[in-house]
């Protein structure tokens, strides 16, 4: 192998980007300085109790990258590397931790293999969905990445798998029908921040798609669905589907019951405002018909931003371009490959299920 280092100063071996991660000899029992100090132990365990099953754990992870649920990092909250290993390790085989995972409760996964937790003390420490006992670090979650919605995937496509068994949950790339229809759909276009792991960009991403959600919701707004995607270089894409992108000039605004001490404050306010319909009592609460301040869900959304907290993003969000999709023609507009992206986003259905 010859090391060598691109223009960038980030490290090759024979063409291939590698990254050194330093970490610091500790014992099995030792508390790690970092989270890299485990890895070694890790390796060793993996080692002593895999056996001859790497093929069984390569099928596994193929598995999961084939339905998306491959990966720890932020912009996945999947199954690691180390979980993969882990599950085999535990349940024997590929097969068989499918077929475990398809009787798995979204509810709650709990494996153990140190005996270390019940799983009423387990669940009260660690909180999760998944929980899988480090058998290197007890005190340590191996599977806290895991999201709930991620978990959710994986036993669909594990139930999938089991009834109808097939080459392409093990390929990376899938023949994707394009959308017959389009719901109202709006793409928030963000330029990627140069210089910034995707770790960071990925917890800011969350962040503001998660306020965007909440506020537009707040104003009304119906979400049907929503994704965000990158391609971790130049561009992040926010994609929301909303039942209608216009709302009505008027809503019902709901006021206090009318045994409580709000009343005096809600009546005077609009007795004597002329643009209201009311106040009038609907069932044991006073409420009026308002005007609304916002109409349009982009105009919504660039309210709603400024409310977000942003590091890395702030620059690129000052650049943001927005995208409307109402129909079909709407989607020429993009590039190829921010098409494919949204079409399966607005497709909706996993590719594995038939």
């Amino acid at each position: 192998a010859c090391l060598q280092v691109d223009s960038r100063g980030s490290p090759l071996i024979d063409s291939f980007e590698i990254d050194v991660v330093p970490c610091i000899r500790i014992n099995p029992g030792e508390k790690p300085f970092t989270a890299a100090d485990r890895t070694p132990l890790h390796t060793d365990f993996v080692k002593s109790r895999l056996g001859q099953r790497n093929t069984e754990v390569r099928l596994l992870k193929a598995f999961f990258k084939a339905i998306g649920v491959y990966g720890a990092e932020i912009r996945v909250q999947g199954f690691s590397g180390y979980v993969s290993e882990l599950l085999v390790i535990h349940y024997g085989s590929f097969t068989d931790t499918v077929k475990a995972m398809s009787r798995w409760s979204v509810k709650r996964v709990f494996i153990d293999m140190t005996g270390a937790y019940n799983e009423r003390d387990a669940i009260r420490k660690f909180k999760s969905p998944v929980i899988i006992i480090d058998p290197v670090d007890p005190n340590r979650n191996a599977a806290a990445s895991i999201s709930r919605e991620t978990l959710a995937m994986a036993i669909a496509a594990a139930k999938e798998f089991i009834k109808n068994p097939r080459i392409d949950f093990f390929l990376s790339n899938h023949a994707r029908p394009k959308p017959l229809r389009v719901l109202p759909t709006v793409i928030l276009r963000i330029p990627y921040p140069n210089g910034t792991s995707p770790d960071v960009v990925w917890g800011e991403v969350k962040r503001l798609m998660a306020t965007l959600i909440k506020n537009l919701r707040e104003l009304d707004f119906r979400i049907i669905r929503s994704m965000s995607w990158s391609d971790d270089k130049s561009i992040i894409l926010l994609m929301l589907t909303l039942e209608q992108l216009e709302l009505p000039p008027y809503e019902l605004h709901k006021g206090p019951y009318v045994d409580s001490e709000a009343v005096e404050n809600f009546v005077r306010k609009y007795v004597n405002d002329p643009s209201v319909i009311g106040p009038f009592i609907r069932g044991s609460r006073w409420y009026v018909i308002r005007s609304r301040k916002i109409l349009n869900a982009i105009d919504a959304i660039k309210h709603i931003i400024p409310m977000v907290s942003l590091k890395n993003l702030k620059n690129s969000i000052s650049r943001v371009e927005y995208i409307t999709i109402k129909s079909l023609d709407d989607l020429t507009t993009l590039s190829p490959n921010e098409r494919g992206v949204v079409e399966e986003f607005i497709y909706a259905r996993p590719w594995w299920l038939t």
